[in-house]
This record gives structure tokens, sequence and C-alpha cells, in this order.
């Protein structure tokens, strides 16, 4: 599916205007002493015309008794399609922002800082690259509250494939070593 370039978005995230946009799909939680359990998942990425983007993503868990069977190589449009949302998992808000560029060999890389909160009273950094479709992040700093899931650290990784987003989410919580916690697939959502 193309995208279009938003004309008020800010030059330096020309690199990022793929993500700009409705999404939604479906994937996968599941960590140490979490059984792994089908997701409806849901990303909107929009700007203000600043140099930032900003992102909202919301996962509900699946209701398998009302949902069809979860075939991981549909596209996420098909397989949200396919799934009927339980309870809300998680929630996040992040703030994108390009903080230098180089010229390689394939292109441009762009230096990412990213801000994650989530109402469960967890706030992240994240640093990283985008390289073309492919965006690449690991924690610098992970701050909790008092009463919050210990994160300690945590990757991510997103990817545009088949003109789906696909994501890749790795934590380091609760005493356990770095080690998958959720992924799936997006589809861009036509807008009206």
């Amino acid at each position: 599916m193309a995208f279009s370039i938003p004309e008020d978005l800010a030059p330096e995230l020309y690199p990022l205007a793929w993500l700009v946009g409705r999404w939604h799909g479906f994937g996968m939680v599941g960590y140490h002493g979490v059984p792994e359990r089908s997701v409806v998942s849901e990303m909107v990425v929009d700007h203000d015309g600043g140099p930032y983007l900003r992102a909202t993503h919301t996962l509900w868990l699946v209701d398998e008794d009302l949902s069809g069977p979860v075939d991981h190589e549909r596209s996420g449009a098909e397989g949200y399609a396919a799934l009927v949302k339980d309870v809300r998992w998680s929630a996040e808000t992040s703030y994108w922002r390009p903080v230098g560029s180089e010229r390689t060999g394939d292109g441009v890389r762009v230096e990412l800082e990213v801000v994650v909160a989530d109402p469960a009273g967890s706030l992240s950094l994240y640093l990283g690259a985008a390289e073309g479709p492919r965006i690449t992040l690991a924690t610098d700093a992970v701050v909790t509250s008092p009463t919050a899931a210990q994160v300690s650290a945590g990757s991510r990784m997103y990817g545009l494939v088949a003109s789906d987003l696909l994501w890749v989410q790795d934590l380091a919580a609760f005493g356990q070593d770095l080690g998958p916690y959720s992924s799936g697939r997006h589809s861009r959502v036509e807008e009206a």
C-alpha cells in the first residue's frame, strides 16, 4: 500500500514518513511466568508539525471463544478482522525524535531517541536508528514507579515488510534476562 508524505511533516521526519498513519493487526504476548496469548493490536503514529512523531500503541487479549484461529501468515488486516478483543493488556504513548543522520552505502541512517510511557508506571528511553524501513531500538534508561512491574531493560525492532508493519519487543523484567515479550503484524488502515 502506498503512503504519502504529509505536507506539514518536518523535514527531519521524512525518513520515518512511512510510519505515519493508523495501523491495526494481531500478535502474541508471553514472558517468563506469563503464558503466551494472542493479542489484537492498534497503533497510531501522527505528528503536529514539530520535529518528532507521537505514537500510541494498545494491545488487547483475544477472546478465544469468539475468535477464529490465528494464522500468522495472514496480513495484519486479515488477522485483525478474524479476532475479537477481550481485556486491554497494555497501552503506551511514545515520542520519536530524530537526533542526527548520516549517509551509508545503502541510504541514510537516522539516529533516534524514543521516550515511551505506559499507565502501569513505567517510563523508558530508547536509543537506536532507522535505516530505510527498519528501526532498531534499545533502552538507555528505564524508570518505574514503586508499584510498577520492575522492568530493567528492553529492545524493539520495527520493519516494513510487504506493506505490513512487523514489530517485536524484548524485555528484561522480574529479575530475568532480556527475552522475547511481544510481537505482531500491523496493516495500514485506509483513511476514509
